[in-house]
């Protein structure tokens, strides 16, 4: 599930709010969820 989410994060289908909403429901940590929005974050610096 994570290399799903993290990859619909990446083509910009996803919010922090569905990630949020994944961790709700066990799908992915919390950790998990700060490494997809950081990774996103970085390319772009």
């Amino acid at each position: 599930m994570f290399e799903n989410l993290k990859r619909l994060w990446e083509e910009g289908k996803l919010t922090e709010i569905h990630l949020n909403n994944a961790v709700i429901k066990s799908w992915i940590t919390p950790q998990q969820r700060d490494e997809i929005t950081k990774k996103n974050t970085e390319d772009f610096v």
